[in-house]
C-alpha cells in the first residue's frame, strides 16, 4: 500500500520530469518569467540541493534565460532579472555556481532598486508596485538580502546600500501619512492608483492592504528577515513594531479563532482605528476574510508567518501566539480552505502548505507540521496526467488582478513557481524528510520560498 510520503516523492519526480524535458516556450511561459523556465529551473535547483545529480536538468533552463534577458524589462521578481538571480542564488548553495552571472545580475538588480527607492516619494499615498513582493521592492529587496548575507565580495559590495536604502523606504511606509485631516498607514493606496476599475469602483477612497504579496506583511517579513540576519538601518525596530501591532489589531475574531479581512477600504480602516482596543473579544464575520481566508498571498497564514517572524524577533510573545492561533483555526474552520484556488501557490493549496509548513518549521509546532502532511497528500492526489506539467492553475478567467466574488474561473497551466507546476512540486519537497547526496546529513531548509517571501 502506497504512503502518503511514497505518494508525495512519486509526485515530485513527475513533475521534475516533465520540467526536466523538452516544452514549447509559450508566452505564458517565458524563459525569464517566475512563471516559465526560471520558475522551473528555480524548483529542480531545490531539487538538486538534495541531489547535485539534478543541476543539468536545471542549468539547461539557467543557460537560456541569462542569454534571454539582453533588452528585457525588469518587473520585481515577476519577470527580468531578479528571477534568474533567484535561482543562481539557490545554485550557489550547492557549489560555487554562476559567479560571473551572480555577479551581473546583483549589481543590475541593486542599481535597479537604489533609483527606484530613492525616487521622491509622490503621496501621500502608494500604488502596489511601490512596496509588494511581486512587483515591487520588497521581493527584490529580499535577493539582495541574500546577495549582502551569503554573497562574494563583489556581490556585497554591489547589495548592500540598494539594501539599507530599501529598508529606509519601507520603514518610512511604516509611519502615517495624513487623509483628510486623520492619521492613516503609510501604505494606503487611494484611488487613483489602484491597480484596476474593478478596485477603484470597491474602494473609491482607496484601501489599505493586509496581505503578505501585495499588502504590509510583506514588507514586515523583509523588515524582520533582514533583522535577524543583522542588516538593520535606523527606525528598522520601531517600524517592526508599528507594522505587527497595526496587524495585530487588525485581526477579525469567530469561534475558531482570529482571521484578517484582506483589503480595508479608507473607511473600513478608519473605524477600525476608532473602535475600542478590545473589539477583538467579539466575534466578527466577513464575506472577504472567508474567501482569502487561507491563501498565502491574502490570507491568514501568509499574515500569521510574517507576524510571527516579528514576534520571535522582537520577543513579542503575543503576536507570536495571535499567529500560531490563527493557523490552528484554519484545521477547525468549517469550509476554510473551500475557496483556495486550485493546487498552486497563489491563491492554492500548495502557497497555503508552504506557509503552514513554514510557520509550523517556525514555532517547532507539531501540530501544524501534521496538518501540513494531509494538505501535502492532498495536493498530492490532484496531479493530472492529462495535464503538460501536471497541475493546472485555477485563474479568474479575464486574469484581472482585482478579480471579485462570483467572477468566472478558468484553467492555465504554466511550468512556473506562483501559477505553475514548479510551485507545487517545491512545496510538496519541502515536506519530504531526506538527506543531501545520500551523505545522511539532513535535507537542507528550502531557499525557493525566499520569493514568497517566507525564508
Amino acid at each position: 500500500m502506497t504512503t502518503g510520503t511514497e505518494l508525495i516523492e512519486a509526485t515530485v519526480e513527475r513533475v521534475a520530469a516533465a520540467l526536466a524535458a523538452p516544452w514549447p516556450v509559450t508566452p505564458q511561459a517565458a524563459p525569464v518569467s517566475l512563471e516559465g523556465g526560471i520558475g522551473a529551473a528555480l524548483f529542480l535547483v531545490e531539487l538538486a540541493r538534495r541531489d547535485p545529480a539534478r543541476l543539468p536538468a536545471a542549468h539547461a533552463l539557467i543557460a537560456p534565460a541569462a542569454r534571454a534577458l539582453a533588452g528585457t524589462a525588469s518587473v520585481g521578481l515577476s519577470h527580468g532579472p531578479a528571477p534568474v538571480l533567484a535561482a543562481v542564488q539557490a545554485a550557489a548553495r550547492i557549489g560555487p555556481h554562476y559567479p560571473q552571472l551572480r555577479h551581473t545580475l546583483t549589481g543590475h538588480l541593486a542599481s535597479a532598486q537604489l533609483a527606484r527607492v530613492t525616487a521622491e516619494p509622490d503621496g501621500p499615498g502608494v500604488g502596489w508596485s511601490d512596496y509588494d513582493v511581486i512587483t515591487g521592492p520588497t521581493g527584490t529587496g529580499r535577493l539582495l538580502l541574500a546577495a549582502v548575507t551569503e554573497g562574494d565580495q563583489v556581490e556585497r559590495a554591489a547589495a548592500e546600500p540598494a539594501l539599507r536604502a530599501t529598508l529606509d523606504r519601507l520603514v518610512a511606509l511604516s509611519r502615517p501619512v495624513t487623509v483628510d485631516g486623520r492619521p492613516v498607514p503609510g501604505w494606503w493606496v487611494p484611488s487613483d492608483r489602484q491597480a484596476t476599475d474593478g478596485d477603484r469602483r470597491v474602494f473609491p477612497r482607496g484601501d489599505v492592504n493586509l496581505g503578505l504579496a501585495h499588502g504590509i506583511a510583506g514588507p514586515l517579513a523583509l523588515l524582520a528577515r533582514s533583522a535577524e540576519e543583522g542588516v538593520t538601518v535606523g527606525g528598522q525596530l520601531d517600524a517592526v513594531h508599528r507594522i505587527a501591532e497595526w496587524l495585530a489589531a487588525r485581526a477579525d475574531h469567530d469561534a475558531y479563532g482570529p482571521a484578517w479581512e484582506p483589503r480595508l477600504g479608507l473607511d473600513a480602516e478608519l473605524a477600525r482605528a476608532d473602535a475600542p482596543a478590545d473589539r477583538a473579544a467579539a466575534p466578527q464575520s466577513s464575506p472577504h476574510a472567508a474567501r482569502f481566508g487561507a491563501a498565502w498571498c491574502y490570507g491568514a497564514v501568509g499574515i500569521a508567518t510574517a507576524l510571527y517572524r516579528a514576534g520571535r524577533l522582537t520577543g513579542q510573545d503575543d503576536w507570536c501566539r495571535l499567529a500560531l492561533h490563527s493557523a490552528h483555526a484554519l484545521g477547525h474552520r468549517p469550509g476554510a480552505l473551500d475557496h483556495l484556488q486550485g493546487p498552486t501557490v497563489c491563491h492554492g493549496l500548495a502557497g497555503l502548505l508552504q506557509s503552514l509548513w513554514r510557520l509550523a518549521r517556525l514555532a517547532e509546532d507539531e501540530v501544524l507540521l501534521d496538518h501540513c502532511a494531509g494538505i501535502a497528500e492532498q495536493v498530492a492526489r490532484q496531479w493530472d496526467p492529462a495535464a503538460a506539467f501536471g497541475y493546472r492553475h485555477v485563474a479568474p478567467a479575464d486574469r484581472r488582478r482585482g478579480w471579485e466574488l462570483g467572477q468566472p474561473l478558468g484553467l492555465e497551466e504554466n511550468p512556473g513557481v506562483l501559477e505553475g507546476a514548479a510551485g507545487v512540486a517545491a512545496a510538496l519537497l519541502s515536506t519530504l524528510p531526506g538527506s543531501t547526496g545520500g551523505t545522511g546529513e539532513p535535507a537542507p531548509d528550502p531557499v525557493w520560498d525566499r520569493v514568497l517571501l517566507l525564508s
